[in-house]
């Protein structure tokens, strides 16, 4: 049984869902002693933060300053809890603002999200269910063979590589097949096919960094990061995009990789969407991804010029369910754990996953190992690698904190870092849309990217929504307005809004060595991602949508009588998006592409590597992860990431060249 929650938490979690016919209240559900669980998960900071804030809402003299009441929220009645609750929402001051979202989210989050006796009484109500069990024969090849030690130990390799992921799978795969012996370390666990969750919760428990909790650290922008075996890539929707050209020639200009027409790139490039079986084969639609292909056609868009079918790198999927941001269970994925790490592991690569790198050791300026710790369920034991060569591809929020935590504190470690901010739309349509089934993204409009020099204006995807995540994201104004709108889920599409950034932020590392992300939006991109949230308006009136709602708080909404919307609606619903703006903590905004948080240039002052990966001032220490990219590629990252890691892997194993592999360094 979860421990007691802090009787404000039940209070806050019964004001924002007191229940009601077929839908028990927040505590009744265990939602206070979940949260509190959750709370008690995050970084220390945050968890700080967050007790102040609990014992603001709840003390008389903080209300009587702030709200010139002398009653703290337990002592008021329901209704004017509530009403507490909406103040807080709309607030002038950015701090009530973050308060009142921080609490919402996680109470949302958790009551839709989570499970007793195998299922969730909001389920049956929008026809959703979780992923069924796979078919006897159906699934999944023989496991990647992994290490798991079982006491303290040290091992010697000529590479270790930090991280599982797109850059760090790439490097294993190119190193061991130059005869180099090689040790990957990674945080998260590994998962055999059969082995991934069912469940959206669990999902986001076991596969996202931070349990899918991470934010900005103002709270405004939700970043969603792969933590397992393979990292995003385990967990991505499977968008094999290449990077805009307007990106690699900004790439070539500050680290001489990348342009438009470098043939090493090139290659690179082709190699990843080989290696993944990249195409279009399998990009199926779903009803979620025709509303986006229907308004478009209405719109009289070209494919090629102004839309896009997406490729993917699924081989065997069939469109049979929809839990790809939970893992494949039916191993129809082509991540780079069946591809290069399979092959890696193959020649003999050892990959220790639940193995957090603590430190990079490091004398007389130069690498000499890595200091991890393997965590078991029931115990932890430390592994030491003793290595000349480090590459840490372990993702844009943490290989800066590890690079800070190693003492490599040159002013170029952690910053330029690019998130793709990204907001929703949701639009109800007559017929169940039911986003949470078929492929998550096959449908692209890219009409727009141009309007911005560039290429920093808006781009529109498809985008699942299970219930968590949906009920994390609409906008709350009142338990009876906000369970209106959740029943009506299975008829919703959520289209997805992109930017790509031209502001930037930084990664640092807390006392625990935690990543802390500061990132402010600019004036340039909020106008982007304003003017993509108008277009994707357009594109839903034209296909057929009967009520439009922003994820503004409180919302802005038109429609929703059952007929189909027209011009007078769109002309409404912009105008008051554009008044709205996009303001933090008052509209919902994530971004799932965290990247360029250690980029490469010649300048140390500005950059933390050079542009084939070494970062500076260290011998034997290399970056090949997202972090490496000098500014967002205009495009889901992966195959960027891909790309770029096989150049690094190239020219590390070329610098290598020369001593035997045991030898190295």
């Amino acid at each position: 049984m979860a421990d007691p929650a802090p009787p404000i938490l039940a209070a806050l979690a019964d004001a924002l869902i007191p229940g009601g016919p077929g839908f028990p209240s927040a505590s009744a559900r265990g939602t206070d002693r979940d949260v509190a669980a959750l709370i008690a998960s995050l970084p220390r900071g945050q968890r700080a933060e967050l007790a102040r804030l609990l014992r603001a809402i709840d003390s008389p003299f903080v209300n009587l300053l702030l709200g010139g009441t002398l009653r703290g929220f337990s002592a008021r009645d329901p209704a004017g809890r509530a009403d507490y609750l909406r103040g807080m929402s709309v607030s002038r001051l950015a701090l009530k603002r973050r308060g009142f979202q921080a609490i919402k989210r996680l109470v949302t989050w958790s009551y839709f999200s989570s499970v007793a006796n195998g299922t969730n009484p909001l389920w049956p109500v929008i026809h959703y269910a979780p992923r069924g069990p796979v078919p006897a024969g159906e699934a999944a090849g023989p496991p990647l063979a992994v290490v798991r030690p079982d006491r303290d130990a040290e091992v010697e390799a000529d590479i270790c590589v930090v991280g599982s992921g797109a850059g760090g799978s790439v490097v294993a795969d190119r190193a061991s097949a130059a005869g180099y012996r090689v040790v990957v370390l990674e945080a998260g666990e590994f998962l055999s096919p059969r082995e991934f969750p069912s469940t959206e919760r669990e999902g986001f428990d076991r596969l996202y960094v931070g349990r899918g909790l991470v934010s900005t650290g103002d709270a405004a922008i939700a970043v969603l990061s792969g933590a397992g075996v393979g990292g995003g890539t385990s967990i991505n929707w499977m968008t094999c995009l290449p990077p805009r050209a307007e990106a690699r020639a900004e790439w070539n200009a500050v680290a001489g990789v990348g342009g438009p027409g470098d043939a090493e790139f090139d290659r690179s490039l082709a190699e990843a969407g080989r290696r993944l079986s990249v195409s279009t084969a399998e990009s199926h639609g779903s009803a979620a991804n025709d509303v986006l292909r229907r308004g478009a056609v209405a719109l009289g868009y070209l494919e090629g010029a102004d839309w896009q079918t997406v490729p993917r790198n699924a081989v065997g999927c069939g469109a049979r369910c929809g839990f790809c941001g939970f893992g494949c269970a039916y191993d129809a994925r082509r991540s780079t754990v069946g591809t290069y790490l399979t092959t890696a592991v193959g020649r003999g690569v050892r990959i220790y996953p639940s193995t957090r790198a603590d430190r990079v050791e490091i004398a007389g300026g130069r690498v000499r190992g890595v200091r991890a710790t393997y965590r078991a369920p029931s115990a932890s034991f430390a592994l030491t690698v003793r290595t000349p060569t480090v590459v840490l591809a372990a993702g844009a929020l943490q290989t800066p904190p590890l690079l800070l935590g190693s003492d490599v504190r040159h002013p170029g470690v952690g910053h330029g870092l690019r998130l793709d901010p990204t907001t929703a739309l949701a639009a109800e349509f007559p017929t169940p849309v039911r986003t949470w089934e078929g492929p998550p993204q096959t449908f692209a409009v890219r009409r727009f990217q141009t309007l911005d020099p560039g290429a920093h204006g808006p781009w529109i995807e498809s985008s699942p929504a299970h219930p968590g995540l949906s009920a994390l994201a609409v906008p709350w104004a009142g338990w009876s307005d906000y369970l209106r709108l959740m029943r009506r889920l299975e008829f919703v599409a959520t289209p997805i809004v992109l930017v790509r950034d031209a502001g930037e932020g930084r990664v640092s590392a807390d006392k625990d060595g935690r990543p802390r992300i500061d990132y402010r939006l600019t004036s340039r991109d909020r106008a982007n991602l304003v003017r993509g949230v108008e277009e994707t308006a357009r594109l839903m009136i034209a296909a057929g949508a009967t009520r439009l709602l922003s994820l503004h708080t409180p919302a802005v909404e038109v429609g929703g009588e059952g007929r189909t919307l027209g011009p007078s609606d769109l002309d409404r619903f912009v105008a008051d998006v554009r008044s709205k703006g996009i303001r933090e903590n008052s509209v919902a905004l994530f971004s799932a592409h965290p990247m360029g948080s250690a980029r490469a240039g010649p300048d140390p002052r500005t950059s933390t590597a050079d542009p084939s990966g070494r970062v500076h001032g260290v011998a034997g220490l290399w970056i090949a992860d997202g972090s490496l990219l000098p500014s967002a590629p205009g495009a889901n990252p992966m195959m960027s990431i891909l790309a770029w890691a096989g150049i690094v892997a190239d020219r590390l194993v070329a610098d290598l060249a020369g001593r035997t592999p045991s030898q190295a360094g």
